[in-house]
Parts: structure tokens; C-alpha cells; sequence
């Protein structure tokens, strides 16, 4: 009866000891494979972007599935990207933000309530995506400071200077610093990368002046981001900046077509703001589309909307 007892501890002890070193095995084998295939170990891996009606990818035929967000995450998937998170919101500003009210808040591609940078900062702390969310693209701050240039005469407001300085109080004091702490780690280190836009000059035909304007934009998003050690991407020099703008804005913009007289980019121009992201950052894009290619817009819808962006007084500009 001992005898017996000893051989079945005898099995159930090699039983035990082989189970062991087959888990040992596929635990090598599985961090095998993670380190052929990075891209495994992080699936799902995210891609995020933030900000207002350019991110949400407005356009006022009503096509919101071909935005600079939809180019990069379609180019992507060939890195392994799963899925994209867009939580832009149209006519977002710095303020609204992080208080939430934003005037089209019942058009962004996320659901979420309260507002976008807390619901960012949820996603981006949730246990399941924490290192798997990456690039994150943020355009914010025009809608600051739109109202404070006039395009029927060239001319900006005494109060530029007061909505830019809140536009860098609200990037640098919380939106930067929050959504940097949601993608630290215990060490300091960054789980994903987060990248800033700087923005086209939308009134290139217009105004002769206008680069002066966006110049003061931009200058201050890039002194913001650089606070924090963040790349700006230059959209205002892919669009052509100072000097070619103007010829662009009718193939980038729906800027020349009647039937809106809007200054949101059409396909081509998302595509262009796509591919300055992806050269930037050294993502695998596709090519650069030919000079002069028309764009392709989807079928054009009847029902108008005012532009979430710029606003109604850009659709009253004039050539």
C-alpha cells in the first residue's frame, strides 16, 4: 500500500514538474514572439487625436470620414495601429476644453460626457490602454482667437493679445501638464508620444497682411509646446506658407466653391495635413500626393452648416 502511495506521489510529482516546464516554454516562446513582434505585445494599440473641428475632420458637405485623423489611422494600420480614439470636438477652445461646452458637443466621433481633456485623461489612465496609446495628436487654439481678426478689413482686435495669453495660461497651466501626467509612468517616462499642430492661414487670399496674425498664433503654440518638450507640426509651411498659401487655398480649402465659401480643408487638404504629420514624426504615411491634384470630394449634400471652425463671419469673407 506504501508502495503505492510513493508511485502515485512519484506521478502526480513528474505530472506536476512537466506542466511546470511547459508553461516555462510557452512563456518563452510568447516572449519570443513580443520581441519579434512588438506590435503583438501592445495590440490593441491606439491612436488619438484632440482637438477642435480640424481633428474631428469637418467639412461643410457634410463628409466627416476623411479627416487628417482617418488618413493617419488607415496609414497606420500597417504599423499594427488597432483602432482610433477622436475625441475632438468642433468649435472646441482651450477653455471649453477642460470645462466642457463645447458648441457642437453632440458631434464628435467619441462618446464621452463632461469634457475632452477629462475624457482623454480617463481613456489614457484606464489599466487597458496605459502604454498602448500612440502617437496622440492635439490641435487646439484658434477658436481662442478667431473672433480678433477681421478679414473684411485685414484687421485684428485690441484683444488678441489677452485671448492668446489665456490660450497659454489654459495649454501650459492644465491641458499639457495633464495629459503629460496621464502618459507618465513611476520613473518619469512618457507610455506615448504627444504631439501639437500649429494651423494654416485660412485668410491667405484675403489679406495680404494675415501671415502676421497666424505668425502670432503659431509663435505662441510653439513657445507653449516647447515648455514641455513637445513637436509642433508645421502645417501653416505644408499649406505653402507665406507666399504659396494663397494659390493652395482653393485645392486645400472650400474656400473657392460657392456653395460654401468655407475654410475647412477638402480631402486634399487633409491628406496634406496628414503627410506633414507623418513626415514629422516619422511615421509610415503614404506619398505625397501630386501638385495640383484635385480633390475629391464626397457627394455633395444640400442641407448647410455654418462652419463649426472658423465661424459665420469667415463665411461672409470676400475675394
Amino acid at each position: 500500500m506504501r508502495n503505492q502511495r510513493t508511485s502515485s506521489t512519484r506521478l502526480l510529482t513528474r505530472v506536476g514538474l512537466w506542466a511546470l516546464l511547459l508553461l516555462a516554454l510557452v512563456a518563452v516562446d510568447v516572449a519570443v514572439l513580443n520581441a519579434r513582434n512588438p506590435a503583438q505585445a501592445l495590440s490593441p494599440h491606439y491612436y488619438m487625436a484632440l482637438g477642435d473641428s480640424l481633428s474631428f475632420g469637418y467639412q461643410p458637405n457634410l463628409d466627416f470620414s476623411a479627416g487628417f485623423a482617418d488618413d493617419i489611422f488607415n496609414d497606420l494600420r500597417g504599423a499594427n495601429v488597432t483602432a482610433v480614439v477622436n475625441y475632438a470636438c468642433p468649435g472646441e477652445t482651450t477653455e471649453s476644453m477642460i470645462n466642457g461646452g463645447c458648441p457642437a458637443n453632440i458631434a464628435h466621433h467619441g462618446s464621452y460626457s463632461g469634457s475632452q481633456l477629462q475624457a482623454a485623461i480617463e481613456f489614457l489612465t484606464n489599466q487597458r490602454h496605459q502604454g498602448r496609446v500612440s502617437p496622440i495628436t492635439l490641435e487646439i487654439g484658434v477658436n481662442d482667437v478667431v473672433k480678433d481678426f477681421n478679414p473684411a478689413t485685414c484687421t485684428a482686435s485690441a484683444s488678441a493679445n489677452a485671448d492668446l495669453a489665456t490660450m497659454d495660461a489654459n495649454l501650459t497651466g492644465i491641458i499639457l501638464p495633464e495629459l503629460l501626467k496621464a502618459l507618465g509612468t513611476p520613473t518619469g517616462a512618457r507610455t506615448g508620444d504627444l504631439h501639437m499642430l500649429n494651423y494654416y492661414n485660412p485668410y491667405a487670399k484675403v489679406c495680404a497682411n494675415s501671415p502676421t496674425f497666424l505668425h502670432l498664433l503659431n509663435d505662441h503654440l510653439q513657445a507653449d509646446a516647447a515648455q514641455f518638450r513637445i513637436q509642433v507640426v508645421d502645417v501653416y509651411s505644408a499649406f505653402g506658407g507665406d507666399n504659396a498659401t494663397a494659390s493652395h487655398i482653393c485645392d486645400y480649402t472650400w474656400y473657392c466653391d460657392p456653395r460654401f465659401h468655407d475654410f475647412h480643408p477638402t480631402n486634399l487638404g487633409y491628406r496634406v495635413i496628414a503627410n506633414a504629420v507623418e513626415s514629422a514624426l516619422g511615421l509610415p504615411g503614404s506619398n505625397l500626393l501630386p501638385p495640383g491634384m484635385a480633390p475629391q470630394p464626397a457627394a455633395f449634400v444640400t442641407t448647410h452648416i455654418a462652419a463649426f471652425w472658423w465661424g459665420p463671419r469667415m463665411l461672409q469673407a470676400t475675394t
